[in-house]
């Protein structure tokens, strides 16, 4: 069997256990942007119809702290 290989685009997203703190995400993963595979969090947000709150950003690091930000994009603005 092959294994998966994750490309630019491609999202996935689990259910979080929330251990009883009730603050965190509903649902939490990744997203590959730029060949970079960052962090997702959902939150389920019901005020009539069903929506999503979410954040991404960089991976923590094994030891809490941020990993550093990529500086493979431009600053330049493209307009």
């Amino acid at each position: 069997m092959s294994e998966y290989e994750v490309r630019d685009g491609d999202v996935s997203l689990f259910v979080n256990d929330k251990e009883g703190n009730e603050n965190r995400p509903d649902l939490k993963g990744y997203a590959m942007v730029d060949g970079v595979k960052m962090s997702l969090s959902l939150w389920v947000r019901e005020s009539g119809k069903l929506r999503f709150s979410g954040r991404i950003e960089e991976p923590m690091s094994t030891n809490g702290a941020s990993k550093p930000k990529s500086s493979t994009r431009s600053a330049e603005v493209p307009f």
